[in-house]
């Protein structure tokens, strides 16, 4: 199959139009802007658009559309666009191509309406115009600067908290943050004189929250629809904060199963937890921030999860590029700093690492959309929580389901797991919603003193249901059972 009979079998999407005629001169100026707003595309004239039936153009189309339309794209959009426009065959029949390329000098847009209302982007197969956000973004595509990397003139170093910031990068990485690297990590930005934290500093490290898109929803829905849910919890603060508390919010409610290998007990989540956090990460690193309104949404269905995060791929990437390992990164301050404690490992791995967890484990690979202004990230449930496989396949026994208030079940041939309640379950609760509450934090909600709090502490402890990652002072708490 040729080159161009393949572009033509996908239909048409961000980087296609398919044209039976050459289009209305307004039309085909808005796809000029649009596709060099974006990633670029191509308009192929000679091909109907719904069916994708290769129509041809006749000879004398052949040799006079060419200037036709370059005299429209070049009369009608500011700055200048200029395309490359060639003829093609596809099953014996001529087609002509109007390709164009990104345009280095965004916003562009129609002159006869102006910048504001003229300006057009690629929203899947459909041109749509750009709201003052949008525009703003193409602004920062020309000057190569990203969202998180904008100086919030209006705050001032203090609105940093460094005391917090320091404790858990040392917490994380074992180094010690000194002030100078605030500048290094671009958290804050010197210009003209002045100092003031960027826009990714105060989303990892600001004293408040200062952009209220910046969260995470979670939700335990009820069956496979968003008619009723479990559960439901909104994360805000440091963005390295929320990734932990996103998955603090998976574990209690995916599935665990166990079964012996010998006299070992090996336990699975019915959907990789290590998955789900290479997601997870991904959405916060990758999503447009440029979007008020707009947060993150972690929802788990009795047969599938789902992460949407705002904004559609970078203009120079496809779904297929992804899972090959291509990145562009959009946010480099937050990307950065996710490098730096360890939570992005490699540039380009998380889409292939999840892939890999899920097919390990058996389980149909995730589904990645593109719908309009947002990605979805779909993975499948196993068929059931009692995973079963035969034919060489392993076979699970009964199954350990935690959801909310107990931790219970039996695996074959080991002892009943004791069922948590009472101060025990409350102190597991106050973890969950917070995971980096300290021993007297927890003392003062409960109003027991210290010894007790230790005393319960040292039996989940001992249990295996919870552990302290890094010191005393400045560490966390981590849910295991």
């Amino acid at each position: 199959m040729s080159e161009l009979l393949k572009l033509l079998s996908r239909g048409e999407g961000k980087a296609l139009e398919l044209k039976e005629e050459m289009p209305a001169n307004q039309n085909i100026a808005r796809t000029a802007v649009a596709f060099s707003n974006m990633g670029g595309g191509k308009i192929v004239i000679g091909v109907e658009d719904k069916t994708g039936k290769i129509i041809g153009i006749n000879d004398n189309d052949i040799l006079n559309l060419p200037d036709k339309i370059s005299n429209i794209i070049y009369d009608s959009c500011y700055p200048a666009i200029m395309p490359e426009i060639y003829v093609a065959k596809a099953e014996n029949k001529n087609v002509l191509i109007v390709e164009i390329f990104p345009g280095s000098h965004k916003p562009y847009y129609i002159k006869s309406i102006g910048r504001e209302r003229g300006t057009f982007v690629r929203v899947g197969a459909v041109n749509k115009p750009a709201d003052s956000e949008m525009i703003h973004e193409l602004e920062r595509q020309k000057l190569n600067i990203s969202f998180d990397e904008q100086m919030k003139n209006d705050c001032t170093e203090k609105d940093i908290d460094f005391q917090k910031l320091k404790m858990d990068f040392k917490t994380l990485t074992g180094r010690t943050l000194k002030s100078g690297d605030l500048l290094t990590l671009k958290l804050i930005k010197e210009f003209n004189g002045k100092v003031a934290p960027t826009y990714g500093g105060l989303m990892l490290a600001g004293k408040k929250e200062y952009f209220e898109q910046a969260k995470i929803k979670c939700a335990r829905f009820k069956g496979n629809d968003v008619k009723a849910f479990i559960d439901q919890k909104e994360f805000s603060g440091p963005l390295y904060e929320q990734v932990e508390n996103a998955m603090n919010f998976a574990r209690t409610h995916i599935a665990l199963s166990g079964e012996l290998n010998g006299i070992q007990r090996i336990d699975r989540y019915e959907v990789p937890i290590e998955a789900l956090r290479e997601a997870i990460v991904n959405a916060v690193v990758h999503r447009d921030y440029s979007i008020s309104g707009s947060d993150i949404k972690f929802a788990i269905f009795d047969d599938r999860i789902e992460i949407t995060s705002p904004g559609q791929l970078p203009c120079s990437l496809e779904i297929n590029d992804l899972e090959s390992g291509r990145s562009e990164v959009r946010n480099k301050v937050v990307a950065r700093f996710f490098r730096e404690i360890k939570f992005i490992e490699q540039w380009g791995t998380g889409i292939i690492k999840m892939m890999d967890f899920c097919r390990e484990a058996g389980l149909k690979q995730p589904v990645i959309k593109e719908n309009g202004l947002f990605i979805k990230v779909i993975f499948y449930k196993a068929s059931a929580a009692k995973l079963s496989k035969n034919g060489g396949q392993k076979k699970w026994s009964e199954t350990v389901v935690r959801n909310g208030g107990q931790i219970s079940g039996q695996i074959s041939g080991q002892k009943q797991q004791p069922e948590i309640k009472g101060r025990s379950f409350e102190i597991i609760a106050l973890i969950k919603e917070t995971p980096y509450i300290s021993r007297k934090e927890l003392s003062d909600k409960l109003g027991i003193n210290g010894s007790a709090i230790q005393k319960y502490i040292v039996k989940l402890k001992a249990a295996g249901i919870i552990e302290r990652i890094g010191a005393d002072r400045g560490g966390y708490w981590r849910i295991i059972k």
